[in-house]
């Protein structure tokens, strides 16, 4: 059944109906038992007398054919008692069931909870899953063509719940457990235009973050929330421009930097469809409601992690200046450098290694530490002292350091001594150029 399908767990119930319950001609892994080397192997393409199909173990026909087959072989009566004892492990194997009767498919999941042996958790998703299994749809199958459509952008590994929310917010306005589970009762045919209608706005939502914001990968979604929003906002419009956009752009990057969304759950997220919508597509309200740019002294505290969202809006802050290896000026490559969580593409402008040496006080692993750098220059400086390597690149840059450095929201070197600047020193100073960057961008404007 569609519970017994989620509490097994789907991918060990589909491994196990290939092997053993599916027809013999259908596609799938087709699992056999080698008499002779009385081990499982894969089933080769042609018949042969001593290896037996796992699929036509419960055929009655067909294992006894092949049984007494086996009495032409020398070794009949080993191959016949290594069958014997295959069949049995199979056929005599105690399931334990539990059967729950009249019961709504959100009671389930508590039940199975305290139940099942394995610990694992019977999320939302796996609820919906079994509930609107059938012949004619499969949620999970629709999860992953919604996906599969979103590889080209570097969205591929999107999370099937994260699909089912925004099938949630575009059909409801809301991304309540109540809601989700209601989806369970939409018809057939309006199923099907509701996955058509968000696989669409969901394609323009990732082709805005990665043509506007830059933002390559799922990895560098600073929130979740982030992409429920904007998908919900796209099935009301097929394309921002004008002054949407920039309410677009103050929504996102303010959310992000102000850590909007770091707390308050599906309710509060369910809010927010609401008062966006009324920010971006009715082009009303201030956007100082949606959050505010961070100071010079929280981008400082904040630190360089790949699960922190300040962290991720400020690698894609800096990508939007459209950054130049500090060692030679040569661009770097944002999509490539952005693509995943590589830390090899991002450079401790005061390496660690060198801070830890001469004993400094101040937090190593700040943002403000950050630049983005081809991985083989950030190799090649490894602990280097900034005091020294980063003179010897001004003066090898020449007349382009400056802009080389602004790239990067770098202080500029005709205006900053980095020979004898403290990494006290060099924290405030870019401090302040970042938060003048982040402020431009939290009001909409762009570069």
């Amino acid at each position: 059944t569609p519970t017994d399908y989620v509490l097994d767990g789907q991918q060990r119930i589909t491994v196990i109906y290939s092997c053993l319950g599916a027809p013999e001609d259908e596609e799938g892994f087709a699992a056999a038992y080698d008499l002779e080397k009385d081990a499982f192997v894969q089933r080769p393409p042609q018949h042969s007398t001593h290896i037996f199909p796992l699929r036509w173990m419960f055929d009655t026909t067909k294992m006894l054919n092949f049984r007494t087959a086996l009495q032409s072989y020398p070794q009949q009566e080993r191959y016949q008692q290594r069958l014997d004892t295959i069949i049995n492990a199979f056929t005599n194997y105690r399931v334990p069931v539990v059967t729950l009767k009249e019961l709504a498919i959100e009671e389930v999941c508590p039940i199975f909870e305290r139940i099942n042996s394995s610990g694992t958790k019977l999320a939302t998703y796996d609820l919906m899953v079994a509930a609107t299994r059938s012949q004619e749809f499969d949620l999970n199958e629709a999860a992953g063509k919604i996906a599969s459509k979103l590889d080209a952008k570097g969205f591929e590994d999107i999370e099937p719940d994260t699909i089912l929310k925004c099938l949630t917010a575009v059909e409801f306005g809301g991304i309540k457990k109540e809601q989700i589970l209601s989806l369970r009762d939409l018809p057939r045919e309006e199923m099907d235009s509701l996955v058509q209608e968000t696989s669409e706005a969901l394609l323009r939502a990732v082709d805005l973050l990665s043509t506007e914001l830059k933002i390559y990968s799922w990895d560098f979604l600073p929130y979740e929330a982030l992409i429920i929003v904007l998908c919900y906002i796209f099935s009301k419009v097929d394309k921002l421009s004008g002054e949407k956009l920039v309410r677009v752009r103050q929504w996102f990057w303010r959310a992000s930097f102000s850590e909007r969304y770091r707390v308050g759950g599906e309710s509060f997220v369910s809010r927010d469809l609401e008062t966006v919508h009324k920010f971006v597509v009715d082009e009303t309200g201030d956007a100082a409601a949606i959050g505010s740019a961070p100071t010079e002294n929280q981008l400082i505290s904040s630190l360089f992690r790949s699960n922190n969202s300040r962290a991720r809006a400020f690698i894609l802050a800096l990508a939007i200046k459209k950054p130049q290896n500090v060692t030679n000026g040569a661009f770097i490559d944002t999509s490539e450098a952005l693509s995943n969580f590589n830390k090899k593409q991002f450079h401790h402008i005061y390496p660690r290694a060198h801070l830890k040496r001469i004993s400094d006080p101040d937090q190593h692993n700040s943002i403000i530490n950050i630049c983005l750098l081809a991985a083989s220059e950030n190799i090649a400086i490894s602990d280097s002292d900034p005091q020294v390597y980063l003179e010897e690149c001004a003066r090898s840059l020449g007349a382009s350091a400056d802009a080389v450095f602004a790239s990067n929201l770098l202080p500029l070197p005709r205006e900053f001594e980095y020979t004898d600047a403290s990494y006290r020193k060099f924290l405030e100073e870019r401090s302040k150029i970042v938060a003048m960057h982040v402020t431009t961008l939290c009001d909409g404007h762009v570069h």
